[in-house]
């Protein structure tokens, strides 16, 4: 569960350090990254362990010390760190534009419409959240800790039904027509959240509400129908920005954003580049970044090219194994490198559509699992240092984490290819054809798609998996449109249970892109969003997690 919070980001900016603060080895694969800090002038990081100090560097190609310093968070056994801190008596410099070789091109950018990288990037950081995470170095990365943002604080009635938010003061929309930094009001909050709530991939965060109300220009009231355990922690979301309805009155919030937030948009040019630079009126502090430029570099090879000479700061989903990684440290020794901590397998997920007729059978979906041989793309892919995880993080249902030989994934998560053709040869389907194209995110995606090609094919499947056009391919993605199935596709993310008991799986809600439609399922899950007993809840999520793997509804992948 990785992403770029980028107003985290940009308020906690330090130096820039010249450095990749980003995640290595994570839950979006192990090139998925995730964007710490950075801004201002160069600063090299230590070249050796520290001896301690609060938050000094540490070199990547330094073993973990005995006693990390304050800030720090390094697992032992891991080659790298999930977190630094910041840099013992160093202080903030302004300038600096950090550039970021992206994967995505730009598209949709109305926030209810799409959660794809090339969608909500900018407009987060454009807009704010009415609450956030906290976030950036020295920040606990297990912990979420809900702090201010554009609410300066709020308050939850006994019954769990009213929230009510003071919103912070002078925050002011951006100087751009047509908002021409007018004033940032409640009105403008319940507007967005009442979008959020009718329209859009989004509206399950919000089935429990009974109204929205602006009660006065600095506060707002969410009442509830019934209590909900997670209500608050979408909020503090990427999925969550708050928008002006000027751009929704005028038609162009699809390509227009004017928002509260760090950053103001200068140009966003499809196959090209986005350019931001720093908003000076930002409400909460000063703006260390003067800007901020993605490049878009689809080609893996050439992103990781261009952050070797430095013309870019931080090359997305670029690294496919810890060699690459140590190849990359040898030539510029000055980078930072972070893992981050794997639950789940959201981020590179084969998906079928559960519609087709040929997925309705449970045999074939199980014959399906058990033909992938995810030992061997572990060590061919990622050295052996990957994980075999489902969609639903595993954290919600177990105390330790499930592995293919500990069971608790199921019977069906594991390679048995004669146990597979028995299945296909029962269900009818010993020609099975499947067409299952993929974006290349990054360099191990087609190897992966090579695996799984090679794999199915031992046992009678003819697998099919070819590269498709970025925006093509996120078309049919975001609306579950696929015809056949992907080879990988993202799921909707989050922080909260409910992102994985409800909007990912209920046969009603938009997050489930391959058309899970399990009435046992749905009254579970159901029932989990109004839970308040916290071992009850967890038994009805154990019971979403069994039936899940046991129909086989999402092959299990392997990621790094």
């Amino acid at each position: 569960m990785s992403g770029l919070d980028t107003n985290r980001a940009l308020r906690r900016t330090s130096g820039r350090r010249a450095v990749l603060r980003a995640g290595a080895l994570g839950a979006a694969g192990l090139a998925g990254a995730a964007l710490l800090g950075c801004g201002g002038d160069d600063e090299a990081p230590a070249a050796s362990a520290p001896a301690g100090g609060a938050g000094q560097l540490v070199s990547t190609t330094a073993k973990r010390p005995d006693t990390l310093p304050a800030g720090w968070y390094w697992a032992e056994g891991n080659p790298f760190p999930y977190q630094y801190g910041e840099p013992a008596g160093k202080q903030p410099k302004r300038g600096g534009t950090f550039v970021d070789g992206v994967t995505w091109d730009v598209g949709p950018l109305d926030p209810i419409k799409s959660s794809a990288g090339g969608s909500i990037t900018i407009p987060n950081y454009v807009y704010n959240r009415l609450i956030g995470y906290a976030a950036g170095p020295g920040v606990d990365p297990f912990a979420l800790k809900l702090e201010a943002e554009l609410a300066k604080t709020w308050e939850q009635t006994p019954d769990g039904l009213t929230y009510t938010f003071k919103l912070s003061p002078g925050v002011k929309w951006q100087n751009l027509p047509p908002l021409n930094g007018r004033d940032f009001v409640a009105a403008d909050v319940k507007f967005a959240f009442e979008r959020y709530r009718k329209e859009g991939l989004y509206q399950s965060y919000w089935k429990n509400v009974a109204s929205i109300d602006a009660v006065d220009p600095a506060t707002l009231k969410i009442t509830l129908s019934k209590p909900a355990v997670d209500f608050l922690i979408p909020l503090g979301s990427r999925y969550q920005t708050i928008f002006p309805h000027e751009l929704v009155d005028a038609g162009t919030i699809d390509k227009a954003v004017i928002g509260t937030g760090p950053m103001i948009l200068k140009e966003a040019v499809a196959g090209a580049q986005v350019k931001l630079e720093r908003n000076p009126t930002y409400f909460e502090r000063e703006v260390l970044l003067d800007g901020v430029e993605c490049r878009i570099i689809p080609d893996p090879a050439a992103r990781l090219a261009a952050f070797r000479v430095g013309q870019v700061d931080h090359p997305l989903s670029s690294f496919e194994n810890l060699k690459a990684i140590r190849a990359v440290i040898e030539s510029n020794p000055t980078i930072q490198v972070n893992m981050l901590a794997p639950t789940s397998s959201s981020g590179a997920v084969p998906l079928l559509n559960l519609q087709n007729a040929k997925w309705q059978d449970v045999r074939v979906r199980r014959a399906l699992s058990l033909a992938i041989n995810r030992k061997l793309i572990n060590e061919t892919l990622f050295e052996g240092l990957g994980y075999s995880y489902p969609t639903i993080p595993w954290p919600f249902v177990l105390d330790t984490a499930p592995t293919i030989e500990n069971g608790a994934m199921g019977k069906w998560v594991r390679y048995a290819p004669d146990e597979a053709k028995q299945l296909l040869q029962a269900a009818g389907a010993t020609s099975l054809s499947v067409d299952a194209p993929y974006y290349e995110y990054g360099a191990s995606f087609s190897q992966r798609a090579d695996l799984l090609v090679d794999h199915l094919r031992q046992v009678g499947i003819t697998y099919r998996a070819q590269k498709m056009d970025y925006t093509e391919y996120n078309s049919q993605l975001q609306t579950g449109k696929f015809p056949d199935a992907l080879s990988w596709g993202y799921l909707p993310l989050g922080h909260e249970a409910d992102t994985y008991f409800y909007n990912q799986i209920h046969s009603k809600s938009p997050g489930n892109r391959d058309h899970v439609n399990d009435a046992e399922i749905d009254g579970w899950s159901e029932a989990q969003q109004v839970e308040l007993n916290p071992k009850t809840r967890r038994e009805l999520h154990k019971k979403i997690w069994d039936k899940s793997l046991d129909q086989a509804y999402r092959p299990v992948s392997t990621n790094a």
